[in-house]
Order: structure tokens, then sequence, then C-alpha cells
């Protein structure tokens, strides 16, 4: 099939300076079954000090979140097991000088295409790569909506246990992605029916243990859409809960909903949130646009929008 993977096909790659390269692939000979992954490092820090996959675990996405391209082509079904520990074997495949093994941390985001927390295949991946000699400091990273349905709530559940079992001592990290804390700006952000905040704070008291990572409450601030750390405060106790603070990188659907906010500098009011957040005993993280990524185009679903666009145009 090609020189990375015989499991997949790669129908297009795209380089992010100093970053990493993100690849869009398909199961062989299926048009509607599309995926991105991602090889990449931190910027500024060295492969053998932290490696970075992300990886698809839908074809598609089944909540079209209103930022975010990866559901504009719909969804079309959950990646196995197999399909997903793929992408991260293509990764190690590209880097035969480096043994993943010496990384000091070995970072497996499985948030690029997809909501994992719908795809029990992600339970399994974290089972066999949890007992995989080769990934000794292997840190798995769980990003989700929180979906509210039974399929969602049996795999929390079930997510709580291994992270229990495998990866105690803050070897886990659990971000939910809230996006605002007005209920009705998050509704409209992430058009599918989801946990409140009562229920994830409730799950998160019971997720944490001693040595523990902070979960993270992630809000993508958008142009105009309001966080109150009020509210905030009001529902998660910052012993288990940090915030992180992030803009909104320009994809087709964030642009089309005016919802794109580039900064490389966190602006004034942005640093007034997180002083009041932090009065309120939050850590903050505020995690700044890339110039790399923003002008390469490279947030989730882009490449697949781009690559599908120009088939269009040219098929």
């Amino acid at each position: 099939m090609n020189a990375l993977t015989e499991a997949f096909e790669i129908l297009s790659v795209k380089d992010i300076p100093e970053i990493g390269k993100v690849f869009l692939a398909r199961p062989p000979g299926e048009a509607s079954r599309r995926f991105e992954f991602v090889d990449a490092v931190d910027l500024g820090r060295p492969r053998s000090e932290k490696w970075v996959v992300m990886a698809s675990t839908q074809y598609g996405c089944a909540c079209a979140c209103r930022i975010c391209d990866a559901g504009n082509f719909g969804y079309h079904g959950n990646l196995d097991a197999a399909m997903i520990l793929e992408q991260i074997e293509a990764a190690v495949r590209l880097h035969p000088e480096e043994d993943p093994s010496a990384v000091r941390m070995f970072k497996v985001h499985f948030a690029r295409m997809g909501e994992p927390s719908l795809n029990p295949a992600v339970l399994e991946c974290l089972e066999r790569l949890a007992k995989d000699g080769r990934f000794p400091s292997f840190l798995p990273s769980i990003s989700t909506v929180a979906p509210s349905c039974a399929v969602a709530r049996d795999f929390f559940r079930k997510l709580r246990d291994i992270k229990d079992r495998r990866f105690s001592g803050g070897r886990f990290q659990l971000q939910f992605s809230l996006l605002s804390t007005d209920t009705e700006a998050r509704n409209a952000l992430i058009p599918v029916k989801k946990w409140g905040f009562a229920e994830i704070a409730e799950y998160g008291r019971a997720w944490m243990r001693g040595g523990d990572r902070k979960i993270t409450l992630n809000f993508a601030l958008a142009s105009g859409i309001p966080l109150d750390p009020t509210e905030v405060e009001r529902f998660f106790p910052p012993e288990a809960f940090l915030v992180k603070i992030t803009p909104v990188n320009p994809t087709r659907r964030a642009d089309k909903n005016c919802l794109t906010t580039v900064w490389y500098e966190p602006p004034a009011h942005i640093l007034g949130l997180k002083d009041d957040l932090e009065r309120r005993g939050f850590k903050v993280i505020l995690n700044a646009s890339w110039p790399q990524e923003v002008e390469g185009r490279a947030s989730c679903g882009q490449l697949a929008e781009e690559t599908l666009r120009s088939e269009v145009r040219f098929g």
C-alpha cells in the first residue's frame, strides 16, 4: 500500500515546520471512511524528551462541534482497536533512529478526529499499550465533550478502572472540553446531549486518587463566548480540576460561525480570567496558538477538509 503501513492508505501528508506531520488516511477502498493522525513534538523540545502522537478514534466525528472541521463530512463509524493502534505504529516507523522505550514521555492523544468515549475500542487500546514493553513512558490523554448516553457512561466507568489499574501515580491525562460556562453557549458549540457540570464534577471527585494528575477543564474561548470563574468555582473543586484556556484557531467551521479567535500572547481579558481563577485556587494553563499550526492550517479535520474539496474541484 505504501512504505508507512499496509493497514491503511495514506491520502495526503502535511508538514508542520518544527512540529511534525499530519496524515490523512483511509482503509483500503473505503472512500468515505477517512481519518487523520499526527506525529509530532512539542515546539522546541526534542523527540527523545517528548514524543506526541494524535490518533483518531472515529471516521469523521459524531459530535460536529461548531469550531472543528472533523465533523464536516459526517460520521462514518468507529475505528477498531487494530486501526487505532496502527496509527501509533506508523508514527514509530517514521523514526527508526528513535527508541520509543528511551523517550522520557511517549504521549498519545486519543483526540484527533472523533469522540473517544463513543468508541469502546479505545479501552482495548489502553489495555494493550499498557502491557507493551516498548512504551514504558506511555502517557495516554483522553479529551472528551462528555456525551450523555449509555455507551459513554459505560466507557467512563471502565476508563476509571483502567486508570487505577494501569496508569496510577499521575500517568493519565483526562480533559473535559467544556468551551464555555454558559449552558446555552456550550450547547450551541457542542450540539450533542452531554453531562452537565455537576455530573462532570461528581465523576472527577470519584476519579481522583492520590498522585493522579488533576483533570483538565478546557475552554477554547471563541470570540464572545463567556467564561465565568464564579461558575467554575461553584461546580469544580480546585484540588481535582485545573483550567486550560486556549484560542480558537481558524477552521472552515470556526470561520463560518465567526468563532475564530487567535492569540499568540494572552490578551488582557484572558490574563484577567487567569488571575481571577488563580485567586480561587485553580491552576491555570494558557495555551496560546502556535504560528506554525495556524499558518499550516493543521487543526483537527483541516487536512481532510482540504483534500475532499480538492477532489471535488478536480475530480
